[in-house]
């Protein structure tokens, strides 16, 4: 097995050489981007630059690790005309310029075009007497919260001995079996769920907003979204990520063959206790289990199980979710399941990783909503790799629209993306990614949108 994950590893090691994750080890690295694109509708435009900085250094018993990211970045409005550049530390990325308008005090968003005008007189009317007025409410804009990343992380980790953590950080990022990591930085391969564009107002960041040292401790976990309610609307969150803002204490067995862990999440409050527990066990060389359950004594629990499975020939990942537990209500509860087969192409330099999830509403009037996508990672020579990426979802609707004209045809709406990438490592410190990124998305009701944008990512690690 760990053969095989080494292969996985090294197949692409192109793909993430321009990534900024949490530092798997001691280093400093500095990543800058510059690029351009057409948001929308409008004209081809410079966005500007951002350039990200990270930090780790481990010294005796512990580990301090940092991140920063500065932006000069271009302000639009929907038709793409550029209003003003803004410098300063942000939580914007290449991806969130795509769509919508970028205002520094309140988010981002993409208008506010509600459907309600599109809804006939009769119908409102009906729809209201009905109790669905929040119907006429829906925004059909690009979710492009789903684009906001880190704008800082800062982690500090004591080991105790050596098989003993203890953590306190903005982004810990300590995980058990596979997923659709909601939490990827939004240009790796492994973020189709959030660069897929399910909705979601469930936010694992560090640094995303004003409030993240203030919130509830609710605030982390997923509220099931109701079709309609944005663009396209799906997303089960995966709790197999059970530090993140957090104060955590872990257990590593020796070879990793077992991990029992356990975390406070930032709001934790003793009025409202939320505890986030996990572990995983690997009792054979090919096989590794899991489970996690974020906010363990409260109502809205969200449970995780995966595994992984190392064959000769592949890697098989397999998951499930299950959200708000314990809660009352009938028709608040949300499943996701998927699963991930990783292999290399034999004779050929190829490694394919295609994926499968799908969303399940305990509302029996939503539909399901579900997404596939892949991977191809080339390395055409020893210093130059190409990748490609894409992922297609389909939205959640709710089968009452179907009882008014007005709203018949609403189907959840779909998105699609496509992203190839070339990557030239320069030298063992160096490395450049090009790439370009188009995505169409079409919402519930049926209104569609495209956007592309194009840039280069110089890494530098010191």
């Amino acid at each position: 097995m760990k053969k095989l994950f080494f292969l996985a590893v090294a197949s692409l090691a192109f793909l993430f050489s321009a990534t900024a994750q949490v530092l798997p080890k001691e280093q400093m690295k500095n990543t800058a981007w510059s690029g351009f694109g057409a948001p929308i509708n409008g004209d081809v435009m410079f966005y500007g630059f951002t350039d990200t900085f990270q930090a780790r250094f481990d010294r005796g018993k512990f580990t301090v690790e940092g991140m920063l990211n500065w932006s000069f970045l271009a302000n639009y409005n929907n038709e793409g005309n550029v209003d003003n550049f803004v410098f300063g530390t942000s939580n914007l990325n290449p991806l969130s310029l795509k769509y919508g308008v970028r205002n520094w005090d309140n988010g981002v968003w993409a208008g506010a075009n509600k459907v309600s005008g599109e809804i006939s007189a009769a119908d409102k009317a009906k729809i209201e007497a009905d109790g669905h007025s929040d119907w006429l409410n829906y925004n059909d804009q690009a979710n492009v919260s789903n684009t906001i990343q880190d704008s800082y992380y800062v982690n500090f980790i004591y080991h105790i001995t050596k098989n003993f953590d203890f953590g306190v950080g903005t982004k810990l990022n300590w995980q058990v079996g596979p997923a659709p990591r909601y939490g990827s930085w939004l240009w790796e391969s492994d973020a189709h769920v959030r660069q897929g564009g399910f909705s979601t107002a469930y936010d694992d960041r560090a640094g995303a907003f004003w409030h993240t040292s203030m919130e509830s401790v609710g605030t982390y976990k997923y509220t099931v979204d109701a079709p309609g309610s944005a663009d396209v609307v799906g997303f089960v969150p995966y709790a197999n990520k059970y530090a993140k803002r957090a104060l955590g204490v872990r257990f590593l067995a020796d070879n990793n063959v077992f991990e029992i862990g356990a975390a406070l999440p930032n709001g934790f409050n003793t009025d409202d206790p939320a505890v986030n527990t996990a572990v995983r066990f690997s009792p054979i060389q090919w096989l590794s289990l899991a489970a996690a359950l974020e906010g363990a004594f409260d109502d809205g629990a969200n449970f995780y199980t995966g595994a992984t499975l190392g064959m000769d020939a592949f890697i098989l990942d397999l998951y499930f979710a299950a959200d708000s537990l314990f809660t009352k209500a009938d028709d608040d509860q949300a499943y996701g399941t998927g699963a991930t087969i990783q292999f290399a192409i034999p004779g050929t330099a190829l490694t394919l990783k295609p994926e499968l999830g799908i969303n399940l509403f305990q509302d029996s009037n939503y539909d399901f909503a579900w997404y596939t996508g892949g991977t191809l990672s080339f390395g055409i020579t020893k210093e130059l790799g190409f990748d490609i990426w894409g992922s297609f979802a389909q939205g959640s609707k709710d089968k009452r629209w179907a009882d008014y004209k007005s709203t018949e045809d609403w189907n959840g709406g779909h998105i699609f993306d496509l992203r190839p990438e070339l990557t030239f490592i320069y030298s063992k410190n160096t490395s450049f990614a090009v790439y370009v990124d188009f995505e169409q998305r079409t919402a519930f009701d049926g209104i569609s949108r495209k956007c592309w944008s194009s840039g280069v990512y110089w890494t530098y690690t010191f």
